[in-house]
Protein backbone atom coordinates (compact mmCIF):
# COMPACT_ATOMS: atom_id res chain seq x y z
CA UNK A 1 0.00 0.00 0.00
CA UNK A 2 1.30 3.44 -0.88
CA UNK A 3 2.70 5.62 1.90
CA UNK A 4 0.89 8.61 0.32
CA UNK A 5 -2.41 7.53 1.88
CA UNK A 6 -3.54 9.81 4.70
CA UNK A 7 -6.14 9.85 7.42
CA UNK A 8 -9.41 11.63 6.61
CA UNK A 9 -11.25 13.88 9.03
CA UNK A 10 -14.97 13.41 8.75
CA UNK A 11 -18.21 13.74 10.73
CA UNK A 12 -20.18 10.79 12.05
CA UNK A 13 -23.97 10.44 12.18
CA UNK A 14 -24.14 12.21 15.51
CA UNK A 15 -22.23 15.24 14.23
CA UNK A 16 -18.96 14.44 15.99
CA UNK A 17 -15.62 15.01 14.26
CA UNK A 18 -13.82 11.69 13.75
CA UNK A 19 -10.72 10.60 11.87
CA UNK A 20 -10.97 7.73 9.42
CA UNK A 21 -7.65 5.87 9.48
CA UNK A 22 -8.74 2.91 7.36
CA UNK A 23 -6.77 4.24 4.37
CA UNK A 24 -3.47 4.37 6.27
CA UNK A 25 -0.87 1.70 5.51
CA UNK A 26 -0.45 -1.00 8.16
CA UNK A 27 3.35 -0.81 7.94
CA UNK A 28 5.74 1.97 6.92
CA UNK A 29 9.48 2.24 6.44
CA UNK A 30 11.86 4.83 7.79
CA UNK A 31 11.39 7.47 10.45
CA UNK A 32 7.58 7.27 10.41
CA UNK A 33 7.80 3.88 12.10
CA UNK A 34 8.14 3.76 15.93
CA UNK A 35 10.18 0.57 15.62
CA UNK A 36 12.64 2.39 13.36
CA UNK A 37 13.22 4.90 16.13
CA UNK A 38 13.77 2.12 18.66
CA UNK A 39 16.30 0.48 16.34
CA UNK A 40 18.04 3.79 15.72
CA UNK A 41 18.25 4.71 19.40
CA UNK A 42 19.69 1.27 20.16
CA UNK A 43 22.45 1.85 17.62
CA UNK A 44 23.09 5.35 18.96
CA UNK A 45 23.50 4.14 22.55
CA UNK A 46 25.76 1.29 21.45
CA UNK A 47 27.76 3.72 19.32
CA UNK A 48 28.39 5.71 22.47
CA UNK A 49 29.67 2.56 24.18
CA UNK A 50 32.00 1.88 21.27
CA UNK A 51 33.17 5.49 21.29
CA UNK A 52 34.00 5.36 25.00
CA UNK A 53 35.99 2.14 24.55
CA UNK A 54 37.90 3.61 21.60
CA UNK A 55 38.65 6.71 23.69
CA UNK A 56 39.95 4.41 26.45
CA UNK A 57 42.19 2.69 23.88
CA UNK A 58 43.86 6.00 22.97
CA UNK A 59 44.05 7.02 26.62
CA UNK A 60 45.91 3.80 27.45
CA UNK A 61 48.24 4.46 24.51
CA UNK A 62 49.65 7.50 26.34
CA UNK A 63 50.97 5.28 29.16
CA UNK A 64 53.31 3.19 27.00
CA UNK A 65 56.49 4.19 25.19
CA UNK A 66 56.01 1.52 22.49
CA UNK A 67 52.73 0.34 21.06
CA UNK A 68 51.57 -2.34 21.46
CA UNK A 69 53.59 -2.77 24.66
CA UNK A 70 56.00 -5.73 24.90
CA UNK A 71 54.56 -8.96 26.26
CA UNK A 72 57.06 -10.54 28.66
CA UNK A 73 54.57 -13.26 29.59
CA UNK A 74 54.80 -14.87 26.16
CA UNK A 75 57.26 -17.67 25.49
CA UNK A 76 59.51 -16.43 24.01
CA UNK A 77 58.83 -12.80 25.06
CA UNK A 78 57.34 -10.59 22.34
CA UNK A 79 58.89 -7.14 22.01
CA UNK A 80 56.73 -6.01 19.07
CA UNK A 81 53.44 -7.93 19.50
CA UNK A 82 51.36 -6.34 16.77
CA UNK A 83 48.10 -8.27 16.30
CA UNK A 84 47.97 -10.56 13.28
CA UNK A 85 46.34 -8.96 10.25
CA UNK A 86 45.09 -11.72 7.88
CA UNK A 87 42.04 -12.96 9.83
CA UNK A 88 40.52 -9.57 10.74
CA UNK A 89 41.20 -8.34 7.19
CA UNK A 90 39.32 -11.32 5.80
CA UNK A 91 36.49 -10.63 8.24
CA UNK A 92 36.29 -7.03 7.07
CA UNK A 93 36.18 -8.08 3.42
CA UNK A 94 33.43 -10.64 4.08
CA UNK A 95 31.37 -8.14 6.08
CA UNK A 96 31.61 -5.48 3.40
CA UNK A 97 30.60 -7.99 0.74
CA UNK A 98 27.68 -9.14 2.90
CA UNK A 99 26.25 -5.61 2.80
CA UNK A 100 25.47 -6.12 -0.90
CA UNK A 101 23.74 -9.40 -0.02
CA UNK A 102 21.78 -7.68 2.75
CA UNK A 103 20.64 -4.98 0.32
CA UNK A 104 19.45 -7.71 -2.07
CA UNK A 105 17.54 -9.35 0.77
CA UNK A 106 15.94 -6.05 1.70
CA UNK A 107 14.76 -5.47 -1.88
CA UNK A 108 13.34 -8.99 -2.00
CA UNK A 109 11.51 -8.44 1.29
CA UNK A 110 10.03 -5.13 0.12
CA UNK A 111 8.75 -6.98 -2.96
CA UNK A 112 7.31 -9.66 -0.63
CA UNK A 113 9.41 -12.30 -2.40
CA UNK A 114 9.62 -14.84 0.43
CA UNK A 115 11.74 -17.34 -1.49
CA UNK A 116 14.58 -14.94 -2.22
CA UNK A 117 14.38 -13.33 1.20
CA UNK A 118 14.52 -16.69 2.94
CA UNK A 119 17.47 -17.87 0.86
CA UNK A 120 19.33 -14.65 1.54
CA UNK A 121 18.64 -14.71 5.28
CA UNK A 122 19.92 -18.27 5.69
CA UNK A 123 23.01 -17.33 3.68
CA UNK A 124 23.85 -14.28 5.75
CA UNK A 125 23.10 -16.24 8.94
CA UNK A 126 25.73 -18.80 7.89
CA UNK A 127 28.18 -15.98 7.14
CA UNK A 128 27.67 -14.48 10.62
CA UNK A 129 28.22 -17.88 12.24
CA UNK A 130 31.56 -18.16 10.44
CA UNK A 131 32.48 -14.65 11.61
CA UNK A 132 31.64 -15.58 15.20
CA UNK A 133 33.91 -18.64 15.04
CA UNK A 134 36.68 -16.53 13.52
CA UNK A 135 36.37 -14.02 16.35
CA UNK A 136 37.37 -16.64 18.93
CA UNK A 137 40.51 -17.40 16.90
CA UNK A 138 41.07 -13.67 16.65
CA UNK A 139 41.40 -13.33 20.41
CA UNK A 140 44.52 -15.49 20.18
CA UNK A 141 45.92 -13.39 17.34
CA UNK A 142 46.35 -10.32 19.55
CA UNK A 143 49.16 -12.18 21.42
CA UNK A 144 47.89 -11.15 24.86
CA UNK A 145 45.59 -12.60 27.45
CA UNK A 146 42.84 -10.25 28.54
CA UNK A 147 44.47 -9.63 31.94
CA UNK A 148 48.11 -9.19 30.85
CA UNK A 149 47.98 -5.38 30.92
CA UNK A 150 45.72 -2.41 30.17
CA UNK A 151 46.33 -2.69 26.42
CA UNK A 152 45.21 -6.33 26.42
CA UNK A 153 42.12 -5.52 28.47
CA UNK A 154 40.87 -2.76 26.18
CA UNK A 155 41.57 -4.75 23.01
CA UNK A 156 39.72 -7.78 24.36
CA UNK A 157 36.88 -5.50 25.44
CA UNK A 158 36.56 -4.02 21.95
CA UNK A 159 36.63 -7.43 20.29
CA UNK A 160 34.19 -8.86 22.83
CA UNK A 161 31.82 -5.93 22.45
CA UNK A 162 31.65 -6.41 18.70
CA UNK A 163 31.21 -10.15 19.25
CA UNK A 164 27.97 -9.41 21.10
CA UNK A 165 26.74 -7.46 18.06
CA UNK A 166 27.50 -10.47 15.86
CA UNK A 167 25.60 -12.76 18.24
CA UNK A 168 22.58 -10.44 18.19
CA UNK A 169 22.68 -10.30 14.38
CA UNK A 170 22.90 -14.10 14.16
CA UNK A 171 19.86 -14.40 16.41
CA UNK A 172 17.84 -11.94 14.35
CA UNK A 173 18.74 -13.55 11.03
CA UNK A 174 17.89 -17.01 12.38
CA UNK A 175 14.51 -15.94 13.78
CA UNK A 176 13.51 -14.15 10.57
CA UNK A 177 14.64 -17.04 8.34
CA UNK A 178 12.89 -19.60 10.55
CA UNK A 179 9.71 -17.52 10.48
CA UNK A 180 9.71 -17.49 6.67
CA UNK A 181 10.04 -21.28 6.70
CA UNK A 182 6.81 -21.53 8.70
CA UNK A 183 4.72 -18.57 7.55
CA UNK A 184 4.25 -16.19 4.67
CA UNK A 185 6.07 -12.88 4.24
CA UNK A 186 3.89 -9.86 4.98
CA UNK A 187 4.63 -6.13 5.18
CA UNK A 188 5.29 -6.22 8.92
CA UNK A 189 8.00 -8.87 8.62
CA UNK A 190 9.40 -7.20 5.52
CA UNK A 191 9.85 -4.14 7.71
CA UNK A 192 11.58 -6.31 10.34
CA UNK A 193 14.01 -7.53 7.68
CA UNK A 194 14.68 -3.93 6.65
CA UNK A 195 15.48 -2.93 10.25
CA UNK A 196 17.72 -5.96 10.69
CA UNK A 197 19.56 -4.91 7.55
CA UNK A 198 20.12 -1.42 8.95
CA UNK A 199 21.47 -2.96 12.14
CA UNK A 200 23.80 -5.16 10.08
CA UNK A 201 25.16 -2.17 8.12
CA UNK A 202 25.88 -0.51 11.46
CA UNK A 203 27.62 -3.64 12.76
CA UNK A 204 29.85 -3.70 9.69
CA UNK A 205 30.63 0.02 10.09
CA UNK A 206 31.62 -0.55 13.73
CA UNK A 207 33.96 -3.35 12.69
CA UNK A 208 35.57 -1.11 10.06
CA UNK A 209 36.25 1.43 12.82
CA UNK A 210 37.63 -1.18 15.24
CA UNK A 211 39.78 -2.68 12.49
CA UNK A 212 41.36 0.72 11.90
CA UNK A 213 41.89 1.30 15.63
CA UNK A 214 43.13 -2.13 16.75
CA UNK A 215 45.01 -3.40 13.71
CA UNK A 216 46.07 -0.34 11.76
CA UNK A 217 46.55 1.76 14.88
CA UNK A 218 48.92 -0.84 16.32
CA UNK A 219 51.13 -0.33 13.28
CA UNK A 220 50.91 3.45 13.02
CA UNK A 221 50.71 4.87 16.54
Amino acid sequence: MSDSHTAIETVDREGRCVIDVSALPTSVYGSRSPVWWGNTLLMLTESMSVGLCVAAYFYVRQNFASWPPPNPNAQPPLFHPTPDLPLPSAELGVMLASCALMYWIDRAARALDATRAKLGLWTVFAIVLVLIVCRFYEFRAVHFRWNDNAYASIVWTLLGLHLTYLLVAAGEFFILAAWLCCASLDEHHAHDINLTGIYWYWTVAVWALLYAVIYLGARML
